[in-house]
């Protein structure tokens, strides 16, 4: 058996040339897909910083609203914290905005509403206008807390006058 003839010399420099010329090409593609795997990774990472900072800015965002909302329970609930909306069963609560205001306490809501707004910030946040519909359920509790009143002093007027 014979052992194959040596390649000659240009023949194997310039198949040694392909092969390198080869190389260099899936050399440069594997850096051209390591490349945008690096900048994919680099923009996910980007995305995730920016959805970080809106959480963390909702985050204070709701401590806030929380904080403006516990004060305006403590300014408009007697017996401290959370009794007046505690008095609204769940049940009732879409009702308790849908049944009309007393005709006395009607005029009541619409100057106190953009208080209301500018005290809780934009209103296109679903956290704030939660916010905002309990304000509204305490506002309207009062309304009619202050119907009520008004109605028994308007009768205990009458029977004044009604007395001999």
């Amino acid at each position: 058996s014979r052992s194959p003839l040596p390649t000659p010399f240009p023949q194997r420099s310039a198949q040694e040339h392909q092969d390198g010329e080869r190389a260099l090409r899936e050399a440069r593609s594997v850096r051209a897909e390591q490349r945008d795997r690096l900048q994919a990774l680099q923009e996910q990472l980007e995305q995730l910083r920016q959805q970080e900072q809106r959480l963390h800015q909702e985050r204070l965002s709701l401590a806030r609203q929380r904080e403006r909302l516990q004060r305006l329970r403590d300014e408009l609930g007697p017996g401290g914290p959370g009794t007046l909306l505690g008095t609204v069963p769940a049940s009732g609560l879409g009702s308790a905005l849908a049944a009309p205001l007393a005709p006395s306490a009607q005029g009541l809501l619409p100057g106190l509403l953009p208080a209301v707004g500018m005290f809780l910030g934009d209103g296109g946040d679903p956290l704030a206008s939660a916010a905002l519909y309990g304000h509204l359920l305490l506002l309207k509790h009062r309304a009619r807390m202050d119907h009520d009143f008004l109605e028994n002093e308007r009768v205990f007027l009458e029977s004044l006058k009604k007395r001999p």
